[in-house]
């Protein structure tokens, strides 16, 4: 394929702006904006090809997924349909083609219908499980790919599955992050699975390939079936709209006329038009979701399940750092790369440092990369020059954490962690507040039950307040950071919410 010089292509994100016009103009999905923008997101040439596919990621498919609209899902499924056509087209998508004929999907048309078919089945799946002739030997269970989801809804979903079918081997298919946030339940196992969040849109499709050899392998189902698979055993496969299969739309197991009938079975919760109407969060959703597909039972709310060492670990640390009258407060001012999410260096900066001043031990996260590697930088810089006495910063990280570990006392008003997010949510779990912006941090809290705050920016929609509410055990306050706050005025609420919490607990 021949790309144009870059001065002479569409823009991406101009492209994506006129697709989402359109649609809410007219209800329709623009077919001749579409093809623009997934020509340019498999351009030979790799710059243009990474700047439309995360347009069309990021500007495209985010918001129509945090939208939580029926008619959002089936314009992602029309312009994904033209992406993957688009794709497999090339030289370097033939695996994807290949791997689409397999399942008999030929064509665009052929992806779209078979996208568009599990949401006219109710109760959303392939096969129910009250009909199964037995208990499943084994469920698969999907990872969302990002942890927060993973704490939000899939925990939800491992939970309910194990109590449901007591005897079944439960599989969490994702990335290595989620077996630390669930690794200590001795009852679920994993098979991890990549999914390069980062990369252009074919590498992203093509990551589906080895998703689906790795079920083929465990089931017995399709092609290349492996010697770990269950040859005339019950299996089930449980998609929580993931992005492994990019949200439902590209298949793991033949439909439902090529199972055998009563022996398998492919459920698929629709996270973004499950009841789209209520103003319930993610996690009471799936509980709901849940009780239609298996029958009534208590309500499941979102879990983590740590190793003993990494709990172990944590408590050790905050118990050497608590003093009486001095909470230690967790923060992290994560975004997961998106800077729509913050509120600004200043209110960053002076919130630990009232904080730090309120008497409160801080544990302060480092972040992922560079750049939020700085931001912490720059709020201990800020914390120094502010305190009128001296601030004792303490930096560890995971290899020196079993030194600093022992729970004998640590002098430091302030801690910079940096580490893998199991020891992070263990430090988490054991602190008396938790304080972030919308992320993986709150989750996690909430599940630990551990009180929080959760400053959320950044929001497309207000449903999208509604479904990503962190719900758990123990008390949650959102601050809504509203288009033209100024940043001393989240600052003010942020910290009158800290202190009611601590107050409380």
């Amino acid at each position: 394929m021949n790309s144009a010089p870059h001065w002479l292509e569409p823009d991406p994100e101009h492209l994506v702006s006129e697709i989402l016009i359109e649609f809410k103009s007219t209800g329709t999905c623009p077919r001749d904006r579409v093809s623009k923008l997934v020509a340019l997101a498999v351009s030979d040439d790799e710059r243009t090809a990474e700047r439309a596919s995360r347009a069309f990621f990021t500007s495209l498919v985010e918001p129509l997924a945090d939208s939580f609209q029926p008619a959002a899902v089936s314009l992602y499924n029309q312009a994904f349909a033209q992406l993957v056509q688009a794709c497999r087209n090339t030289a370097r998508g033939r695996p994807l083609d290949e791997k689409l004929r397999e399942f008999g999907l030929l064509s665009e048309a052929d992806v779209l219908a078979r996208a568009e078919r599990p949401r006219t089945n109710a109760p959303w799946s392939g096969l129910q499980p009250s009909k199964l002739t037995s208990e499943p030997s084994r469920i698969l269970v999907l990872s969302r790919v990002t942890l927060g989801a993973d704490v939000a809804i899939t925990s939800a979903i491992v939970e309910r599955l194990m109590t449901t079918f007591s005897q079944a081997e439960i599989v969490l298919v994702g990335g290595r992050k989620a077996s630390e946030l669930f690794g200590g339940d001795p009852r679920v196992t994993f098979q991890e699975i990549s999914y390069p969040a980062k990369a252009d849109a074919l590498d992203r499709l093509l990551a589906w390939i080895p998703l689906v050899d790795r079920v083929r392998e465990l089931t017995g189902v399709g092609e290349a079936a492996g010697t770990t698979a269950l040859p005339g055993s019950d299996w089930l496969i449980v998609d929580p709209d993931s992005r492994l299969t990019q949200l439902g739309l590209l298949p793991l197991v033949p439909e439902r006329g090529d199972l055998r009938a009563g022996r398998a079975g492919y459920l698929f919760f629709p996270s973004r038009e499950y009841h789209h109407e209520s103003s319930a969060s993610l996690a009471e959703l799936t509980s709901s979701w849940l009780d239609e597909v298996l029958g009534l039972a208590p309500p499941v709310t979102p879990s983590v399940s740590l190793t003993s060492d990494d709990l172990q670990a944590g408590r050790a640390l905050a118990d050497g750092l608590r003093r009486e009258g001095h909470p230690v407060i967790a923060i992290n001012f994560g975004v997961g790369g998106n800077p729509a999410k913050r509120v600004g260096t200043e209110f960053e900066c002076q919130l630990v440092s009232a904080l730090l001043e309120a008497g409160s031990t801080i544990l302060l996260d480092k972040g992922a990369g560079a750049e939020e590697a700085q931001r912490a930088e720059d709020i201990i810089e800020f914390a120094k020059n502010r305190s009128t006495g001296s601030l004792k910063v303490v930096e560890i990280d995971q290899d020196s954490l079993s030194q600093t570990s022992s729970g004998a006392r640590i002098e430091a008003d302030l801690i910079v962690w940096n580490g893998r997010i199991g020891l992070l949510a263990a430090l988490i779990g054991a602190s008396d507040l938790y304080i972030g912006y919308d992320s993986a941090g709150q989750h996690i809290a909430a599940a630990l039950g551990v009180p929080c705050v959760d400053v959320f920016a950044g929001f497309s929609s207000r449903r999208m307040l509604d479904r990503w509410r962190p719900t758990g055990k123990a008390e949650t306050r959102v601050v809504i950071v509203e288009q033209g706050m100024s940043e001393d005025e989240v600052l003010t609420q942020t910290l009158r919410h800290a202190q009611e919490l601590l107050r409380a607990g």
